[in-house]
């Protein structure tokens, strides 16, 4: 009997994609950043490639181009074009001039002689070369310029829009018959084409015919209809007739009955143009529609050398050709689509390629001489091209694949690396090589060949020659290397190696059995070999030595055929079968084998030697299910392996090894333990592991002791007449969050507030989140309760912890805010730290004399240790023993001179009226000689003989104090009271001595005393007292003490209340943002003084 080889190539076989050696593979970019891959066409010896940049760029080694858009910083406001050769080497590369604004290109064509062409738009000032031109306004507008192989730049024209307007030119393509260039694109507004004005109300569709020698404009028209209308690719098709992509979301009216109304959100037409004398005029229009909310989008089209003209694009949704040509996307992503279109008979096929789960998208489509097509593009993830499956390497990735014109897919290349890809185009050179265009970062490998990019999204150029992916049978293998290449043979099996393909081999093992004659082994195994008696027994084309399993053909595969050699041949044929071969071992049982149930106990020792059994315990040989060893018949568990022996019960699972059967272990995963009674999980057996301590009550407790009552669930058990607290019971048996009670105060000694982290280590409990009944001073026994401090000793028992009361031993005290030693319910000032005792308890006592400091204390000077009370309200205080004590405490006065302080003062003269003989004129005293006339020879009825008494004159009014002068008319001596003015003399300058000798120590000096206002002096001579002349020096007069703040206006003259030099600690300022308190004092003086935090006195800073 043959080997299985059939099924075991029987199998799904996908066709992946080609993957071949390219022609070359190569890179540019930029060191500063990303670079876009737009266009590439064909030369005679190489590649043209074009696009956009911001960025300065290196071709090569030795080539490089600089960008100059000032623009770059937000757009892409530069192109690049570049060659190169068919041998992979760059050759030159050039970008425009675009530093007065910039430039977007759109499109690259191929001229009839070797020339370029690209289209675009541009603003502000361009230079190509020596061309330059310029858009009128700062808006986009169409150019074409035209270059040669070797780069350098023959012409370039610029379209000008007015009124708001712009332009761009979108595709260019060569009219064959004229020469004309012929340019696709679209504006807005009125147009100037070279002096060819075109008005557009909306925009619409253009096609401008120009000189290729010179770039001038020859004729250009436009078609459009309601709404916006934009325009792609173009290209004259064999008859001459001009085709334009043109795209649409309402309605368009080519004129002559040619138009389409779109529903979905864009549709793709083919717009047909008839040159004509005055340029062009629209004759056919193909509608490439979607359905309502889709889309489709053409990006590229070609014409093949019948004519046909193929179409590629993105779409969403659906595409309705009509006739049935039809197709959908995968999911609700982008898929690819190819359209063929006959420009006589209208379109001929469409195909599409997507998959679920992912965008693909068709960018650029070209046509070989030979008539296949080659479309490139992006796509992510796995995607079938035909039946042909790629699958991206990381992100998006690039494809390449060939379609024939009848829409069948030969082959499809991919080129990618690790991050996103994005495609520029594809073209065919005359040799038939097909190339790619792209961006690419990271990494790219084909074949042999590699490139990284150098800084962001570099450019590749890849080149293949499709004869390398060649597949006429569509096996997925090269025609090149296909052993079979016009028969589909995808896994190239040639098991004979003869280099034909078993597919097309009619004899694939060579062993002289044809495949379709008998040959059970045609391939797959042996090879070039013979078949006879000796390597094939049984002649069924499989060699016995590899490929026959049965070389006996008795039914027993050889592996399992015992008897394979027990008989020389020949021998009459039997068949093996349960009733002569029960084992099916192949060993006949009547004759050949020793163990006919084969279980390898031999029939003798065979307990049941007509049924295979693995019994090896009591009965041997016998049929064990579970295979524990026991024959079923002895098994209490026949069906479950198990190795129990207690208590009659044999063979069942025990699964801690214990010898009791999980059906009888009370704990059947722990090998100590097998009974517990009171079923809490704690084993019975106190040897055991976690054995119970209370075996007839149910518990959990795990922690002092196993399984006994803990109802709080912390671990610690309830305690009991036989284990105490003290022996590890749960001291709080309902309080799961505390155990243990160290210090016996009812509060337990886990705590649950953070701030306690770095109490002392020493002490008893540990931290347990939300913890109750915490004991704040777990070591000592306390009642302490207020502000949740628990359970710290409190001497007084008012609950307040004794390090938190400062009078531990007074009950109804415990706060001293101000830390002065009064407690709060007692200190009149509980904010502020004093130590005034008199008046009230515990405020400010500046002055230290017991009594306090204004406000709350009644000190009349705070500042004076001396003098508290000022009982009549006067500037003096009422301590006798004092500071400047006040002679007339209970009666309000301003004395200050002659000892006697704080007495009436009627004339504000400094003197006490009970010493002022002249207590209503301040400015006089003493009356020494008692004649009326004061001793003050300046004030007011000075007495100018202050030692004699003074007499009346003639009328009876004093006049200066001085005894009357009587004059007689013919005398030369005056007479003063009789005696001569000799004697007077005399006797006045003696009594003026001894006066002065005999004066008290306390009469006034008048050259020491404070002189009163002159002008006040003057005033009160007024009247009867008239002088004629103003005194020479001035009359003493009181001036009160300014720490009186009592002091409101003195008698006689009025006096303003003096204001204290200095603000006092009381007085309130204003908090300033340097954290200070200022006050100005007085009043809007300008003097400023700041606080002092520490005395809390004013101190002046400005």
């Amino acid at each position: 009997m043959p080997l299985d080889y059939e099924n075991i190539l029987e199998k799904d076989i996908i066709v992946k994609n080609a993957n071949s050696e390219p022609q070359f593979l190569t890179h540019a970019g930029s060191n500063s950043g990303h670079v876009n891959a737009s266009f590439i066409e064909s030369t005679i010896d190489g590649w043209i490639v074009a696009g956009a940049t911001r960025n300065s760029m290196q071709f090569g080694s030795s080539i490089s181009a600089t960008a100059n858009s000032p623009l770059n910083n937000n757009y892409e406001a530069d192109m690049y074009i570049a060659k190169i050769g068919d041998d992979g080497v760059w050759q030159w590369a050039d970008i425009p001039d675009a530093s007065g604004g910039l430039i977007f290109l759109e499109t690259l064509a191929p001229g009839q002689g070797g020339e370029y062409y690209v289209g675009g738009s541009f603003v502000g000032t361009v230079s190509f070369g020596p061309h330059s031109i310029q858009s009128p306004a700062f808006v986009l507008e169409g150019f074409i310029a035209k270059f040669d192989d070797a780069g350098n730049w023959l012409w370039a024209t610029g379209y000008s829009s007015l009124n708001n307007g712009t332009s761009e030119v979108n595709g260019i393509t060569i009219d064959l018959q004229s020469g004309n260039v012929i340019a696709s694109g679209s504006n807005s507004g009125e147009t100037n084409f070279d002096s060819i004005l075109i008005n557009s109300t909306d925009r619409d569709v253009n096609l401008v015919g120009l000189d290729p020698i010179s770039g001038a404009v020859n004729w250009a028209v436009s078609s459009g209809g309601i709404g916006s209308e934009s325009a792609g690719e173009v290209l004259v098709d064999k008859t001459g007739k001009v085709w334009q992509m043109a795209f649409t979301s309402a309605t368009f009216n080519g004129g002559g009955g040619n138009s389409h109304q779109a529903v979905s959100n864009q549709d793709t037409l083919l717009v047909e143009w008839t040159l004509n004398s005055g340029g062009a005029a629209v004759s056919t229009l193909r509608a490439i529609p979607s359905g309502t909310s889709e889309v489709n989008l053409a990006e590229s089209m070609t014409i093949d050398p019948s004519g046909d003209i193929y179409v590629t694009g993105v779409f969403v949704g659906t595409i309705n050709l009509g006739g049935q040509k039809t197709v959908s996307t995968s999911g609700n992503y982008g898929d690819i689509f190819v359209v063929k279109m006959s420009p006589q008979t209208g379109f001929d096929w469409i195909v599409s390629v997507g998959s679920s789960s992912a965008t693909e998208w068709g960018y650029s489509i070209a046509a070989s001489d030979s008539g296949d097509l080659v479309v490139g593009g992006v796509y992510s993830g796995t995607t079938s091209f035909g039946g042909k499956y790629i699958t991206s390497t990381g992100g998006q990735d690039n494809f390449m694949a060939q379609i024939d014109n009848s829409g069948n897919w030969d082959w499809v290349e991919t080129i990618g690396g690790s991050s996103d890809d994005l495609f520029g185009g594809v073209a065919v050179n005359a040799t038939g090589n097909y190339s790619a265009f792209g961006s690419f970062q990271g990494a790219i490998n084909k074949g042999t060949k590699s490139v990284s990019s150098t800084f962001g999204l570099d450019l590749f150029v890849w080149v293949v020659d499709p004869a390398n992916n060649a597949d006429a049978d569509s096996d997925g293998v090269n025609d090149l290397t296909d052993n079979c290449p016009n028969t589909n043979n995808p896994l190239q099996i040639d098991s004979d190696f003869d280099g034909d393909g078993d597919e097309c081999d009619y004899d694939d093992d060579n062993d002289g059995i044809t495949d379709n004659s008998g040959d059970d082994c045609p391939r797959g195994g042996a090879w070039n070999w013979t078949s006879n008696s000796t390597t094939d027994f049984d002649n069924d084309g499989c060699k016995d030595a590899t490929e026959d399993n049965d070389d006996d053909n008795d039914g027993i595969d050889d592996a399992d055929d015992g008897c394979l050699s027990s008989y020389a041949p020949p021998r009459n044929w039997w068949t093996s079968d349960s009733d002569n071969d029960i084992d099916q071992d192949g060993c006949r049982d009547a004759d050949e084998d020793n163990d006919d149930d084969g279980d390898n106990f031999t029939d003798s020792s065979d307990d049941c030697n007509k049924v295979a059994g693995t019994s090896t315990l009591g009965l041997k040989g016998c049929i064990d299910n579970d295979e524990d060893g026991w024959a079923n018949t002895d098994d209490s568990c026949p069906n479950s392996f198990g190795n129990s022996s207690m208590v009659g019960t044999i063979g069942c699972p025990d699964s801690d090894g214990d010898g009791w059967a999980d059906q009888d272990d009370d704990l059947p995963d722990e090998k100590t333990q097998w009974s517990d009674q009171d079923g809490d999980g704690f084993g019975d057996n106190q040897d055991g592991y976690n054995p119970d301590a209370c075996v007839d009550i149910p518990g959990s407790s795990v922690v002092d002791r196993y399984g006994c009552p803990d109802p709080d669930n912390d671990g610690y058990s309830s305690p009991d007449s036989s284990w105490t607290a003290e022996d590890g019971a749960d001291a709080f048996p309902l309080e799961s969050t505390q155990w243990s009670d160290y210090d016996e105060d009812g509060l337990g000694d886990n705590y649950g507030n953070l701030s306690w982290y770095d109490r002392d280590s020493t002490w008893p409990g540990e931290y347990i989140q939300f913890a109750r009944d915490q004991d704040a001073c777990p070591a000592q026994y306390g009642e302490s309760w207020k502000e949740d401090i628990f359970g710290c000793p409190d001497t007084d028992g008012d609950g307040w912890a004794n390090f938190m009361d400062a009078f531990p031993f007074d009950a109804d005290e415990y706060l001293d805010s101000d830390l002065d030693g009064v407690a709060d319910g007692k200190d009149a000032c509980p904010l502020f730290r004093g130590n005034s005792t008199e008046d009230v308890q515990g405020c400010p006592d500046f002055d230290g004399d017991g009594w306090g400091d204004p406000e709350k204390g009644s000190d009349w000077n705070p500042i004076d240790p001396t003098q508290w009370q000022n009982s009549d309200g006067d500037q003096y205080g009422d301590n006798p023993l004092g500071n400047e004590p006040d002679s007339c405490p209970n009666e309000k006065g301003y004395s200050y001179k002659g000892g006697i302080l704080g007495c009436v003062d009627s004339d504000n003269d400094g003197w006490a009226d009970s010493i002022d003989v002249f207590p209503n004129d301040p400015t006089q005293v003493n009356d020494t000689d008692g004649d009326g006339f004061g001793d003050n020879p300046n004030g007011k009825n000075g007495d100018l003989c202050p030692e004699i008494v003074g007499v009346s004159t003639e009328n009876g009014s004093k006049d200066n104090g001085c005894e009357e002068i009587i004059e007689e008319a013919a005398s030369s001596v005056m007479v003063y009271g009789g005696i001569g003015i000799g004697v007077i003399v005399v006797i006045l300058a003696v009594g003026l001595i001894l006066s002065r000798l005999s004066a008290k120590e306390d009469e006034k000096d008048w050259n020491t005393q404070q002189i009163a206002n002159s002008e006040m002096v003057m005033q009160s001579n007024q009247g009867l007292y008239q002088q004629t002349t103003q005194m020479t020096y001035q009359q003493p007069m009181v001036s009160p003490q300014v720490q009186s703040p009592q002091l409101n206006q003195l008698p006689g003259n009025p006096m303003a209340a003096p204001t204290p030099l200095a603000p006092t600690m009381y007085d309130v300022g204003t908090m300033r943002s340097d954290g200070n308190e200022w006050l100005e004092y007085p009043a809007a003086s300008g003097a400023w003084y700041m606080r002092d935090p520490t005395s809390r006195q004013w101190v002046r800073k400005i």
